[in-house]
């Protein structure tokens, strides 16, 4: 019998702090509905910052396939494999670089310097044309394939603008 009272109170007291705990732990519902409303504040921002992100990349993969504006000054550029082909010093301003895939793989053109970095969203295919527009600044730059190790094979040179 004494078993049996001894089992009860423990089990009485377990349930009492167990109780106890949940009443600390329990949120108002108006605690409850803010916390749901927050989260559904920040999925509703990633998802906006996803479709913008995505938009952006749709639309630059448009503007790879312009011609040149009428303003720009058109620089030709010849890709091949383990060679660029384009001038090495030009003058500032708007510059619409013409890059023509001479080659047999699939290359891409990149510039990156003065505070610019440009590429196409999507790479050059062989015997495809497409047209990068940048605002050159002076100052030097560094042109190449960013595709596979092909920068390392030799497809890089050294832009300066002055």
């Amino acid at each position: 019998m004494k078993t049996i009272m001894f089992v009860s109170l423990a089990l009485a007291g377990a349930i009492s702090v167990a109780s106890a705990e949940d009443k600390k732990s329990d949120k108002t519902l108006g605690e409850k509905t803010a916390e749901t409303l927050e989260k559904a504040k920040q999925k509703t921002k990633d998802a906006g910052r996803a479709v913008a992100d995505t938009t952006k990349k749709a639309a630059d993969a448009v503007v790879d396939a312009v011609t040149p504006d009428a303003d720009a000054r058109k620089v030709e550029v010849k890709l091949t494999e383990h060679h660029i082909d384009m001038a090495k010093s030009l003058e500032p301003g708007k510059t619409a670089f013409v890059v023509r895939n001479a080659g047999k793989e699939k290359h891409n053109f990149e510039i990156k310097g003065e505070g610019i970095e440009k590429k196409f969203f999507a790479g050059v295919s062989p015997d495809e044309t497409k047209v990068l527009h940048v605002d050159l600044k002076p100052g030097t730059y560094k042109v190449y394939c960013p595709m596979k190790d092909h920068e390392s094979e030799g497809m890089k040179l050294s832009l300066t603008v002055k």
